[in-house]
């Protein structure tokens, strides 16, 4: 199932990426440059990376935080507010990545886009 869904999303991402030349010839959309193409596969490669690293620092500070909480559940609420906490700021990492992937897409190739 993980494989079939991978495997989805790499062709969704293909297929956004790779633009017919007919089309951009009706729109009169300049040809994307190469730099483009790869600004859009580098930017989708960080970004998923990111994601992934994110969940398995996830992962592993819940699984801490229930392990910690189970061998003294008297200190569950300090220990659980320190995880809210420490979540957010893993998860505001991702939002950075992709704020910076916004950024550099729509300023930098501002003309290319639909």
């Amino acid at each position: 199932m993980k494989k079939k869904l991978m495997l989805t999303l790499i062709v969704f991402a293909a297929m956004s990426v790779l633009m017919p030349a007919a089309e951009n010839e009706v729109r009169n959309v300049p040809d994307a440059t190469p730099l483009f193409l790869w600004s859009i596969i580098v930017g989708v490669a960080a970004l998923a990376l990111t994601a992934i690293l994110a969940a398995f620092a996830q992962s592993k500070a819940i699984r801490t935080a229930a392990d910690n909480i189970g061998r003294n559940p008297a200190a569950g609420d300090t220990i659980r507010t320190v995880l809210i906490i420490g979540l957010a700021l893993i998860e505001s990492l991702v939002i950075y990545v992709l704020l910076i992937d916004l950024i550099i897409f729509f300023v930098k190739w501002g003309k290319y886009t639909f």
